[in-house]
C-alpha cells in the first residue's frame, strides 16, 4: 500500500476491522451476527482488505517477557547515507528486531530491539556497531512498559 492512494473504506468495512483488532480469530458467522450482515458479505469484505492490503495478516500478538525477552532497547542510527537501504535490509533480517522506522531529523533510523537481559542486549549493540553505514548510535534502554498497543480507533 505503499506510496499508493490508501482504498475506500465504507462503515462496514471500519466495524469489521475494529472487531478483528479486538479477536483477529472471530469466526465469520459471528461477524456476521454483530454487525447484522450475511455472513458471506462479510467474508468478502475480509478477503479484499486483505487483498488491498488494509489487513496485512493475521497474528498473535505475543508478551515477550513470556518467551524469556526481558529487554528491550529504542536504538537511534545515524547512517551514511550510501548504505541506508544495506543497513535497513540487514536489521530487517534480524529476529530480535521488532520494529524499524526510517525517519526525518537528526537521526535516520530508529529500530526496537529485545533481548533476554542485560548482556544479550549488549551483544546485540555490539553487533548493530560493527554494520555497514552506522556512522553514530544512540541507545535508550526501556525503564517501562506504559503502552503497547496495536489497535487503531476506527469507529
Amino acid at each position: 500500500m505503499e506510496g499508493r492512494r490508501p482504498p475506500r473504506l465504507d462503515e462496514l468495512d471500519l466495524k469489521i476491522i475494529s472487531h478483528l483488532q479486538e479477536d483477529g480469530r472471530m469466526p465469520a458467522s459471528e461477524l456476521a451476527k454483530r454487525l447484522n450482515q450475511p455472513e458471506n458479505t462479510i467474508r468478502y469484505r475480509i478477503e479484499r482488505l486483505l487483498r488491498l492490503g488494509v489487513i496485512r495478516r493475521f497474528t498473535a500478538l505475543v508478551d515477550p517477557r513470556a518467551l524469556g525477552l526481558n529487554v528491550s532497547a529504542a536504538v537511534m542510527f545515524k547512517v551514511d547515507p550510501k548504505r541506508v537501504d544495506q543497513l535497513l535490509e540487514r536489521l530487517s533480517s534480524m529476529r530480535d528486531v521488532t520494529n524499524i522506522y526510517q525517519l526525518s531529523g537528526e537521526w535516520d533510523l530508529i529500530a526496537v530491539v529485545f533481548a533476554r537481559d542485560i548482556q544479550d542486549l549488549h551483544s546485540r549493540i555490539e553487533e548493530f556497531r560493527k554494520m555497514d553505514g552506522v556512522r553514530e548510535m544512540n541507545v535508550m534502554i526501556t525503564t517501562r512498559v506504559v503502552k503497547s498497543e496495536y489497535r487503531f480507533v476506527l469507529t
